[in-house]
């Protein structure tokens, strides 16, 4: 059974995964340096109380936060359930979401989508706009790295389409049950057609 405070400790690691670019929590195995002090003098520790009662294996938890974090939901207070239901909803639908987007794609050359013109980048401005899924564009990283060499180079003065392509580099982590040799074999099949 999880305690409040490793539900602190997942989350306090998985808001640095989402958010600082050379942090990876599933690397370091979601630990931070959080202390069970720090963690006592919070006004807000019953919501990580709350959570560990509620999700009783690290794995649900971190998909609780993971759903929360993608979804824009970085303070604890905020965080819902509709946003687990919303991202499972997705994975479930996973293989015809991700032939729908690259449909959307296919007009494009690969090599155009994954790379950075006058400060642009395609599928980053489809995803920014919510013309396709974070699941596509983080699968189509898992598959290439394309994201983080571009992140130095987009024109983006507000930061958005940083944070944006940030997100979805980061996210890629946590999609571990995506047949990925599927999702290559539609990408070639797209792409490479005469």
């Amino acid at each position: 059974m999880m305690s409040g405070f490793q539900a602190y400790t997942i989350y306090s690691a998985l808001k640095l995964h989402y958010t600082q670019e050379n942090f990876d929590a599933y690397k370091y195995n979601f630990k931070t340096r959080v202390n069970s002090n720090t963690y006592e003098k919070l006004r807000f520790k019953y919501s990580f109380e709350k959570l560990a009662s509620k999700y009783k294996t690290k794995e649900e938890l971190i998909e609780f936060y993971t759903s929360n974090f993608i979804a824009g939901c970085t303070w604890i207070m905020d965080m819902n359930e509709t946003n687990l239901n919303d991202r499972k909803g997705r994975l479930e639908s996973f293989s015809y979401r991700f032939k729908n987007d690259i449909n959307k794609l296919s007009k494009y050359d690969f090599n155009e989508l994954c790379s950075c013109k006058n400060g642009e980048n395609i599928l980053i401005n489809e995803f920014c706009k919510e013309n396709i899924n974070i699941e596509t564009i983080s699968m189509i990283d898992l598959m290439v790295n394309f994201i983080k060499p571009l992140l130095s180079n987009l024109n983006d003065p507000l930061g958005m389409k940083r944070d944006h392509a940030l997100m979805a580099m980061k996210y890629k982590n946590s999609l571990i049950d995506i047949d990925r040799k599927k999702i290559k074999d539609n990408l070639i099949s797209l792409f490479t057609k005469e």
